[in-house]
């Protein structure tokens, strides 16, 4: 006795409805044609790009990963490719990083009170020797955001796994980054604050708006990151492997943030000395 193949469930690119055992060539939740964008049997938005467009797939994909993580999580089910992972986390990062370096060159150039807290943060960036520390601490910013966000990467591939398996957990790891896209909103709360000073109430609310979301991101970084490895990665020993990936990101920030940026100051003071 043959047994039957069991249909796939594919699931409209536009509103996400269940297409499994409907033979009409259009949807009848939301009539998207499908001549046109045929069903998927993944949900991730992300991979739906070609159809719905760079910035809305990607967007989605952010608040998939931040409000809808149970349903992100049971995408590994259906294959995804490791460079469309990639590429997301690439792009994650750079929403990350540039508008920091924005705001530093922002604030850089603010006319400041002397003594005032603006004027300290400038001469971080005053280039009274070769590499200013504040550019130091840029560059650190980025190997941190690089490597702390790769890191779950490697917690995700138990032997116990099925190979196949483990390659979709990799991939999907790096989707644990999402919520750093919301640091473009951060620094534009503070930069409307900045320019708000003189009305004190609207300053000070949009320095609280930024602290808000600076709170909601971290967290949302932390706890999404932390429950995508536990549950992609199948661990048994779940308290030891919070611990050791938390271990791992504090050595990160440390080399990162603290170590690299002294190690350029001091490789730039010995070219100075030397010639």
């Amino acid at each position: 006795m043959i047994a039957s193949e069991v249909p796939l469930n594919l699931y409209c690119i536009s509103c996400g409805y269940n297409q499994r055992g409907i033979t009409s060539a259009h949807c009848p939740e939301c009539g998207q044609d499908f001549s046109k964008v045929p069903p998927s049997p993944t949900r991730l938005p992300w991979l739906h790009r070609r159809y719905r467009g760079f910035l809305r797939s990607y967007w989605r994909t952010v608040m998939m990963v931040i409000f809808q993580p149970r349903l992100f999580r049971e995408q590994i089910d259906n294959p995804i490719a490791f460079s469309d992972a990639r590429r997301f986390w690439l792009l994650t990062i750079v929403f990350a990083y540039v508008p920091v370096v924005g705001a530093a060159v922002q604030i850089y150039h603010t006319p400041s009170q002397p003594g005032s807290m603006l004027r300290e943060i400038q001469s971080l960036f005053i280039p009274l020797r070769v590499l200013p520390p504040g550019a130091a601490f840029l560059a650190g910013l980025f190997l941190f955001l690089t490597f702390a966000t790769g890191l779950p990467s490697y917690f995700c591939h138990p032997r116990a796994l099925p190979i196949e398996r483990q390659n979709r957990a990799i991939a999907l790891s790096y989707f644990a980054s999402a919520p750093l896209a919301l640091m473009p909103f951060i620094v534009a709360s503070m930069l409307v604050a900045q320019v708000s000073a003189p009305v004190i109430f609207i300053s000070i609310t949009f320095r609280i708006l930024a602290a808000l979301i600076a709170v909601f991101m971290l967290g949302a970084w932390y706890i999404r990151t932390v429950g995508i490895v536990l549950a992609l990665s199948q661990r048994r020993r779940r308290t030891l492997t919070v611990f050791v990936l938390n271990c791992a990101w504090v050595m990160v920030a440390a080399f990162s943030l603290v170590i690299v940026p002294l190690g350029l100051e001091y490789i730039v003071r010995m070219i100075e000395i030397l010639f």
